[in-house]
C-alpha cells in the first residue's frame, strides 16, 4: 500500500480509548495483511538510487518508485491516490510481467491529467472512485473500460463519529463546519451574519492545500473558526444542531469527510449542490442542498432547521440510518478487499491455464 502522508505512528492506544478514530489505511491493510509505504519511508536508509532521483520529482513520485523497486515483493500494489498511481503507472509500463496496479482516483478530470491516464490505465487495474462524476468522466473523456471502475462511497468511522448528547454548556442554538477543500467559507459567514445562531468552524485539514479563507478575514461576533482536534471535533458535532457544508462548485466529492462524520453523529447536512456532489445527500430525507454561491438560499435553509428542531432530528437519524446502511469505513474496506482478492484470484486462474 503507498501512502501518499505521513501515516500516524502510536495512535493504537487511543483508538482504544475512543479519542482518535481509525485511519482508513490502518483498516485496509489489517484487512489485506499488507505492508504499507508512506513518505516517512523514504527516509529510510538504503532507499534504492532510482527512489533518490525520484525525490527531485517530488515525494509522490518518489514513492512510486519505491513501490516499484519493490514490485516482485508482491502481487498486489494499492495506490491511495492518483498522485501516486500515475507515476507507479508509467514505470510498470516497461514491464509485461508486473503486479496487480489498483488505486483511489480521487479527482481524475483537471486536463493535466488527461494524457497520462489515458496513456497509462492499461497498467491500472482497478479504479476506485468516489463521484458518479469522476466514474462518468473516466469512462466517456478517458476511455477507461467499465470493469476496471468502482464507484464507492466513502467512508466515516462509525465507532467513532456516532449519536453523542451534547454538553451541557453547549449554546442551544449552535451549528458547525470543518475542513477546508474547496469550502465556501465566505457564503456561510454572510448567511448567517445577524442571525440568531452561534457558528464554530474547524477551519482545518492535513490534506487540503487550499487557502484558509476565514484567516486574516473580520467574522461576524457569532462566527468563531479555528482547529479543533479529533475528539473536540467530535464534540462539536454532538453539540450543534445540524451540520453545513458549504462548498464552491467542482466536480468531485469535495466536503465528503465532513458530510459523513456529520451523518455518523446522527446530524442534518446542509451543503451545497455542486457538480460532484450529489451521490450522498437526498434532498428532505438526510440533508439539503443549497445552490452555489447563494447567499439567501443558504440563510433561508439554515433558518429553517434552527426554527424547526424536530425536522433536523429526522434528517439527522435518517443520515445516520443511511450511513450504517452503506458508508462505514467497514464497508469500505470490504469493497476494496474483496475486489483486490477477486482480482488476484482471477489472474491466478489465468496463470494456471
Amino acid at each position: 500500500m503507498l501512502i501518499p502522508s505521513v501515516a500516524k505512528r502510536n495512535i493504537a492506544e487511543a483508538v482504544r480509548q475512543d479519542a482518535h478514530p481509525t485511519m482508513d489505511y490502518y483498516a485496509l491493510q489489517a484487512a489485506l495483511d499488507a505492508d504499507l509505504l508512506d513518505y516517512a519511508a523514504l527516509e529510510a536508509a538504503g532507499s534504492p538510487a532510482l527512489v533518490r532521483l525520484a525525490r527531485r520529482a517530488g515525494r509522490d513520485v518518489a514513492l512510486a518508485a519505491l513501490g516499484y523497486a519493490r514490485r516482485r515483493d508482491y502481487d498486489i500494489v494499492f495506490s491511495n491516490g492518483e498522485n501516486v498511481g500515475i507515476p507507479l503507472a508509467a514505470l510498470l509500463k516497461r514491464h509485461r510481467a508486473r503486479p496487480l496496479h489498483a488505486l483511489i482516483g480521487h479527482r481524475l478530470s483537471p486536463p493535466k491529467k488527461k494524457p497520462f491516464l489515458r496513456a497509462l490505465h492499461n497498467r491500472m487495474d482497478a479504479l476506485f472512485v468516489y463521484a458518479s462524476t469522476q466514474r462518468d468522466y473516466a469512462r466517456q473523456e478517458l476511455g477507461i473500460p467499465e470493469a476496471k471502475l468502482h464507484l464507492i462511497p466513502f467512508h466515516a468511522d462509525h465507532r467513532f463519529y456516532r449519536p453523542l448528547p451534547a454538553a451541557p454548556e453547549a449554546p442551544p442554538r449552535l451549528i458547525c463546519s470543518a475542513g477546508l477543500e474547496w469550502r465556501d467559507y465566505p457564503t456561510l459567514i454572510e448567511a448567517v451574519r445577524g442571525l440568531d445562531v452561534e457558528v464554530r468552524l474547524g477551519a482545518a485539514s492535513p490534506w487540503s492545500k487550499h487557502r484558509n479563507e476565514t484567516e486574516r478575514r473580520e467574522l461576524p461576533p457569532n462566527v468563531t473558526a479555528r482547529r479543533y482536534e479529533y475528539h473536540e471535533l467530535r464534540q462539536l458535532y454532538a453539540d450543534s444542531r445540524f451540520v453545513v457544508v458549504p462548498l464552491y462548485e467542482n466536480d468531485f466529492q469535495a466536503g465528503i469527510t465532513t458530510i459523513l462524520e456529520g451523518m455518523a453523529m446522527g446530524k442534518a447536512i446542509v451543503t451545497t449542490r455542486t457538480t460532484g456532489q450529489v451521490d450522498t445527500i437526498r434532498e428532505g430525507v438526510n440533508g439539503l442542498y443549497v445552490p452555489p454561491g447563494d447567499v439567501a438560499a443558504l440563510r433561508k435553509a439554515l433558518t429553517h432547521l434552527l426554527d424547526h428542531p424536530e425536522e433536523a432530528a429526522r434528517l439527522g437519524a435518517q443520515a445516520r440510518h443511511d450511513l450504517e446502511s452503506a458508508m462505514t469505513l467497514d464497508h469500505w474496506v470490504e469493497r476494496i478487499a474483496c475486489i483486490l482478492h477477486t482480482l488476484h484470484a482471477e489472474r491466478q486462474v489465468r496463470a494456471a491455464a
